[in-house]
Parts: C-alpha cells; sequence; structure tokens
C-alpha cells in the first residue's frame, strides 16, 4: 500500500472512530472511564448543551453546574416591567365601558386581587369573554384563536401538563419544517415560559389568545388523560441531588440527549432516547406563583392598572 493511500486509510478510521467515540467535553475525563465506556458499562454517549459526555461521572458533573445555573436564574430573576396600556383603559379608549363602570370593577377587584379586571367586568356584566379576550389581543398585539376541539396531537404532549397548568398555556401546532411552535394563552403572553420552550425545543414560538372558559375545558381535558414520561418532584433538591436523579434515569432510559432550562419555579429536564421521551420536574417548595394581579388601594385614573 503506497503512503498516500495508508494516509487516506488512516485519515477515514480516524474519522469514523471520531464520531462513535466522540472526545469528552469534561475536562478531568481520563483515560479509564473511556475504557469502561467502550466495554458496555456506559451505553455510549449522551449530549447536554451540545456537548458529549463519555461516562455517567462526567455527565452528572456536567449536569450539576446546568442545575446550579438554572436554580440561580429561576430565584434571582427580576419581576417582569408592566409597559403595556391597561387593560380597562384599553377597552375605556374603544367605548367598550363608562368611566363608572370601570371604577366600579375595580372597587370589585380591590377584594379579590386573585382577580383579573377582565374577570371582573365579565361578574359584573360589563362585557363578555369574548370582548375581553380580544382586548387583551390588542394590548399584547397578538392574534386571537378561536379554540376548537381539535387539536395537533404532535405537539400536544411536547410540554409537561404541570407547566401547562401553572402558565395557562397550550400548545396549538409544531411546524416541523420552519420549526415554529405556536403557544396559546388566555390571560397574558408569559415570555418566560415562551423562552424556555425555545431554549428546551431548538424551535421559535408564536404565542396566540384564547378565552379563558376554552383553555379551562382543554386543561381539564388533558388532565384526565394519562401522561406518560413525566415525572415532578414537589421537593427541592441541591444541584449535586438533581444532577444525580437525572443521571439514574438517563441511564434507566438509555437517554442519548439531555436538556436542563429553567421555567418559572421549576427546572424543567427532558430526556431523549431516540422517539422516547421522559421529562422530569423539580418544583422550589418556597416559590409560590405571584398573582397575575396585585390588589388595588387607589382609585385614582392615574393609576388605572388591569390584564
Amino acid at each position: 500500500m503506497s503512503v498516500r493511500r495508508w494516509g487516506a486509510w488512516l485519515t477515514t478510521v480516524r474519522r469514523h472512530w471520531a464520531e462513535a467515540h466522540p472526545h469528552c467535553a469534561e475536562r478531568d475525563c481520563n483515560l479509564m472511564r473511556r475504557t469502561w465506556r467502550r466495554i458496555g458499562w456506559w451505553h455510549g454517549r449522551i449530549r447536554l448543551r451540545g456537548s458529549s459526555y463519555c461516562a455517567p461521572r462526567c455527565f452528572e458533573k456536567a449536569a450539576r453546574q446546568c442545575f446550579s445555573n438554572a436554580r440561580v436564574s429561576k430565584l434571582t430573576a427580576p419581576s417582569p416591567a408592566r409597559h403595556r396600556m391597561p387593560l380597562g383603559l384599553l377597552m375605556l379608549a374603544r367605548g367598550q365601558l363608562t368611566h363608572q363602570q370601570l371604577r366600579a370593577a375595580l372597587a370589585a377587584q380591590q377584594g379579590r386581587p386573585d382577580h383579573r379586571i377582565g374577570e371582573c367586568l365579565e361578574e359584573l356584566g360589563f362585557a363578555t369573554e369574548q370582548q375581553v379576550t380580544t382586548a387583551l389581543g390588542l394590548q399584547w398585539a397578538c392574534p386571537v384563536l378561536a379554540w376548537r376541539t381539535q387539536h395537533d396531537s404532535i405537539c400536544a404532549g411536547m410540554l409537561p401538563y404541570r407547566l401547562l397548568e401553572r402558565f395557562r398555556m397550550l400548545p396549538v401546532q409544531f411546524v416541523s419544517t420552519t420549526r415554529i411552535f405556536y403557544v396559546a394563552f388566555c390571560d397574558g403572553i408569559d415570555y418566560t415560559a415562551l423562552y424556555a420552550i425555545e431554549q428546551m425545543l431548538d424551535c421559535r414560538t408564536e404565542p396566540c389568545l384564547i378565552s379563558s372558559s376554552s383553555m379551562d375545558r382543554e386543561l381539564e381535558r388533558m388532565g384526565h388523560e394519562a401522561r406518560t414520561g413525566d415525572v415532578l418532584f414537589e421537593s427541592w433538591h441541591d444541584p449535586a441531588a438533581m444532577a444525580h436523579i437525572t443521571c439514574g434515569y438517563a441511564l434507566d432510559l438509555g437517554a442519548d440527549e439531555v436538556r436542563i432550562v429553567g421555567c418559572g419555579e421549576y427546572i424543567w429536564v427532558r430526556l431523549e432516547a431516540g422517539r422516547d421521551v421522559a421529562t422530569l420536574l423539580f418544583r422550589h417548595p418556597l416559590s409560590v406563583p405571584h398573582p397575575a394581579e396585585p390588589s388595588r388601594t387607589n382609585h385614582s385614573f392615574s393609576r388605572l392598572v388591569a390584564g
């Protein structure tokens, strides 16, 4: 064999070897761990944050850092700034409410801080649900969807039910060719949840709005469906413990890719093994969802806020 042909053959062998046994991203990885992996103790490789890890110990160390970052991000996240025109003022400007009606709704809301202004308007008979939903669409500059019983079966199980319930959102459609995920809300758009979805599923999200009654019906229907593969940990664990738990599930599932993202008071873990997917959710016990609308103590129109 000529030197040239020998060199070409050697280059091909090295390339195939590198593809079959990628370099471990863990700095402290040693030859012994890679040897254990090759003789079958580790099922192959596992990817996390775009990097490959050759052994459970290497993966667990990287996962511990991911959990630590997600935890810090969750606990130090600032409150979102309110910069949209209040829903009550928007409906007033559109001629759908009178000043007296809006004052009455705000007064009714004062004793019920967990209620949004739109709910109070509906309960008092000052506005219909459709009017409130349409005004929300204008407030958030996104389309309003007329929800129907048919739903996209492909994307129905892509998001954990616990997150759907927590953020009051629904998966509408996932377009695989463009990787656009359409997600519906009913009380306003939560961009924290949308960002987590984009990071987890490597996609782009597009929000829309549906009525509260449609959201309630669909969440109730989905809540009665059996959803396999979702595991919730209500008790909070430190990053090392969460990494160890995740590593155990990855081994049992034979996962080849793991993603870890903070989402509200949850840390969301997605484990993929071919077409099989499992979800782990770690919930912070001290995190209580803030009411969508704080209580009002001032009747002056300079402080009218809603929605």
